[in-house]
């Protein structure tokens, strides 16, 4: 069942003949992530990342010193996230458990923010519309979204037009209501109420919205978020 459609057909991994010619003769890189007991080391072919990442490109490619050692240190992100990173970057595909882990979602988004990656952010943003097709922001989450994403995001748009929704069907809880101690949140919920008023539509209805490469068809909500189609 098809959820999203890429408008780049050949963002799916290394499913297909053009996608393997990435892993030819480019090499491999070491990426380190995180930092203390929690840092992991990765090894990848460069190939595969420069065609996704201008973040990874311009390290790779640039003066930097990361283009003669090979090595990127990304100590500041989240480990977990960058795992969901490299397969996708294999697969075309998110299976991590995202179910009721909201904030494994919004780490993958940051992460693809900072890499340059938006088809990536936009697997992390498909998660997290299914997920709060039944569910709610509680505090703790929607911090997290302001902390993780830039003003403006599409991401604070999801989660503002998500508790928006919230408030026009009655099914606000103390929870969200509690996101106004979050920064910049009061400013982006009345710029968002003012014209429209408390008439919201559901956001999974509207899931184009917030993507950045992908189509979202939004009738077509899969029972796994991690069934994507393929080329």
């Amino acid at each position: 069942m098809v959820i999203a459609k890429d408008k780049d057909s050949n963002d799916h991994g290394v499913a297909n003949t053009h996608r393997l010619r990435l892993l030819q003769d480019t090499g491999v890189v070491t990426v380190r992530v995180g930092r203390g007991k929690d840092a992991e080391s990765w090894t990848i072919h460069k190939g595969l990342l420069i065609y996704h990442s201008p973040f990874f490109a311009a390290a790779l490619n640039g003066s930097f010193r990361e283009s003669t050692t090979n090595t990127v240190e990304l100590i500041e992100d989240d480990p977990g996230a960058f795992t969901d990173f490299v397969l996708w970057l294999y697969t075309g595909k998110l299976e991590t458990e995202f179910d009721g882990l909201f904030g494994n979602a919004c780490f993958a988004w940051a992460l693809g923010d900072k890499l340059q990656c938006p088809a990536f952010q936009d697997r992390a943003m498909c998660h997290l519309i299914v997920q709060y097709k039944s569910d709610f922001f509680d505090e703790d989450t929607m911090r997290l979204i302001y902390n993780v994403s830039p003003p403006g995001s599409k991401l604070r748009s999801f989660a503002v037009d998500q508790v928006c929704l919230d408030r026009s069907v009655g099914s606000q809880t103390i929870g969200a209501a509690a996101v106004v101690s979050v920064e910049d949140f009061n400013k982006d919920l009345l710029e968002r109420l003012l014209p429209y008023g408390n008439e919201a539509e559901y956001p999974h209805l509207q899931g184009s919205r917030y993507m950045k490469v992908l189509d979202m068809n939004p009738l077509r909500i899969p029972p796994s978020a991690g069934e994507f189609p393929r080329p």
